[in-house]
């Protein structure tokens, strides 16, 4: 039996009306979807029965990042279920609750179950979720130093540094810039504590992402014709509680959270 796995060979069975019954605009846009997942062949309301059993066992529906997201997920989740959570909430700074880790992120708790699944009576933030496993599973418990570093000399962020710099620090850059007063005040509700400036910046604040993982913001207001500056220093003590690649889930989790935020709360449901 030939395996389907072009959009094409699908649309060749498809009534091709483009008609828009299946919740998708065209008949070719519904053959792309039913590889990726997103239908089935049901969905089409003109499909006879014979054909749909043809068809149905050839498709070979395509790996999404999703299904990619789901399988990094499962795997961390069997980990988890091997842990001691008595053991392992005075590691990572966490109480145990019920059976369940209380994780304090963000000033917000959010709980992770013997069986690896994360509730929290605030909304779930999906670029938390795989942070916070890595987070139960690799943290050593290590004190913050207050030696703050760059992102790149963590152990491991040298694959992730220009994707830290452009989609975290500048990206964070430019939401300062933009709504200076409403990004520093959503710090602060999520449990930002101002330290003394660092190197001349106008604002310098720590935030903890997780309880054992700090984040220390500069930002540079433009002035007299220079531009705006913004970083994101880690204690280096973060290098052994959790891996360089969750600290880019982290930040860029940060920003796309803002970023939304001030999308809701703006007149237009504009960002700039």
């Amino acid at each position: 039996m030939t395996e389907i796995k072009n959009p094409l060979e699908i649309y060749k069975a498809l009534p091709q009306t483009n008609c828009g019954h299946c919740g998708v605009p065209s008949c070719m846009a519904f053959a792309a979807s039913l590889l990726q997942g997103l239908k089935t062949l049901n969905g089409c309301p003109y499909l006879e029965k014979i054909i749909i059993e043809q068809l149905s066992p050839r498709i070979i529906r395509r790996r999404s990042m999703d299904d990619d997201h789901m399988e990094v997920i499962r795997q961390l989740q069997q980990q988890v279920q091997l842990l001691d959570f008595v053991e392992v909430a005075p590691r990572i700074g966490a109480q145990l609750i019920n059976g369940k880790l209380a994780i304090n992120c963000l000033s917000r708790d959010f709980f992770i179950d013997q069986n690896g699944e994360m509730t929290s009576a605030c909304h779930v933030n999906h670029w938390l979720f795989v942070p916070l496993l890595h987070y139960i599973i690799e943290c050593q418990g290590a004190e913050q130093r207050n030696d703050w570093v760059p992102f790149g000399e963590l152990p491991g962020a040298g694959q992730w540094s220009q994707y830290f710099s452009h989609r975290c620090e500048q990206a964070l850059r430019q939401l300062a810039d933009a709504h200076r007063e409403l990004v520093f005040e959503m710090f602060l509700l999520f449990g930002a504590q101002s330290v003394t400036a660092t190197g001349g910046a106008d604002h310098s604040l720590v935030v903890m992402p997780l309880p054992k993982v700090p984040f220390l913001i500069n930002y540079w207001q433009p002035d007299d014709g220079f531009p705006s500056e913004l970083n994101i220093l880690l204690d280096r003590s973060a290098g052994q509680n959790i891996n360089a690649h969750s600290i880019t889930l982290l930040a860029r989790g940060i920003v796309e959270m803002f970023r939304q935020l001030i999308v809701s709360h703006s007149r237009d449901g504009k960002l700039f």
